[in-house]
């Protein structure tokens, strides 16, 4: 459950007379989150044996997700009209289990907005400060129509892969 969302914003580089096409960034975005029962290991994928075996902590899937989170919530408040996040690049450390009912703190502060690129710092702490993950998310805004005009013609290619019958 998220229970707070935070905005920071800092735009040294603007004040530095930088180039707007390619500029740092200091906007961090946080959130509070409690680790639910329902996403630990063996609730990922389910379905694959591998998983389902697993300890009961907090799944890396999981985490990469919520880790993403506050990323997206950045690009969401300065994308345009027609315009959505898609996830394109993720380098995480996962340096400490959480148990559900772990609170834990999650930041995104971006570092790098290169025309619709953009890198993120990422990290989350649990309610003591020990650092869970870290790393660094790279997401890009898109324009939606050309997007999924792309899927459409993919899946026009590869009937096979749309069939959810199975």
């Amino acid at each position: 459950m998220v229970t707070a969302t935070h905005t920071q914003p800092h735009r040294a580089d603007h004040d530095l007379g930088r180039d707007s096409d390619h500029n740092t960034t200091h906007d961090t975005v946080s959130l509070f989150y409690v680790v639910p029962a329902d996403q630990l290991v063996p609730d990922l994928h389910p379905r694959l044996g591998a998983f389902r075996s697993g300890e009961h902590v907090f799944a890396t899937g999981y985490l990469v997700g919520l880790l993403e989170a506050p990323c997206l919530t950045y690009l969401r408040r300065r994308a345009r009209a027609g315009q959505a996040p898609v996830g394109t690049r993720v380098k995480v450390e996962h340096r400490a289990p959480s148990i559900p009912g772990n609170r834990l703190h999650v930041t995104a502060r971006c570092t790098v907005e290169d025309r619709s690129r953009f890198v993120f710092a990422v990290a989350a702490r649990d309610q003591h400060g020990l650092l869970v993950a870290d790393g660094h998310v790279t997401t890009h805004l898109v324009d939606t129509t050309t997007f999924r005009a792309r899927l459409r013609h993919r899946a026009r290619d590869r009937p096979h892969l749309t069939d959810t019958s199975r």
